[in-house]
């Protein structure tokens, strides 16, 4: 035998090995993907981030038709927090975007039991609980993530500002 032969022979041998060892590890990625293993979803955490001198307190909860967090009040003086009509968030399903454009949002002020759609009195220190009420949107959705912006005016100086808090939950 020649010796191009040997070589040529060693060389498909060489790509067949590696071919199939190749075409196996192809094969468990695509297993585990279709199991849901590999869903990024799955690492997402919960968080809830507000803008300075506002704080999340713990994490949001989420079920199949809406998203609550609380929100504490660092500003150092009393607010009135004021609800903004077409407040809603972003829900994603994998790579579908579903809409929460019309999403109803109650503010709930510690120790109150009735919920106000409009406004809320919140005292320096004080929280309120938040829930943004979606309808079915949350049911087909693995994320829900977006942004609520609240306005808020100073309840001694009557002067405006905003809050922008970033929720990230999986409903339950």
């Amino acid at each position: 035998m020649s010796k191009s032969f040997n070589k040529g022979q060693a060389a498909l041998e060489f790509m067949m090995t590696y071919g199939w060892a190749i075409l196996v590890i192809l094969a468990a990625i695509g297993a585990l993907s279709y199991f849901g293993v590999l869903n990024p979803s799955r690492f997402t955490p919960d968080t809830c981030l507000a803008s300075s001198p506002f704080s999340c307190a713990g994490k949001p909860v989420a079920n199949s038709s809406a998203i609550a967090f609380s929100l504490v009040n660092g500003q150092g003086y009393a607010i009135t927090l004021v609800n903004t009509p077409g407040t809603g968030l972003n829900l994603s399903s994998g790579l579908t975007s579903l809409g929460c454009a019309e999403a109803t949002t109650y503010i709930c002020p510690q120790g109150n039991v009735v919920c106000q759609t409009a406004s809320a009195k919140i005292e320096s220190g004080q929280g309120v609980t938040v829930r943004v009420v979606c309808g079915a949107g949350l049911a087909n959705a693995n994320i829900a993530k977006g942004d609520v912006r609240f306005f808020f005016t100073n309840a001694d100086s009557q002067l405006a500002d905003s809050v922008l808090i970033t929720v990230t939950a999986k409903p339950k």
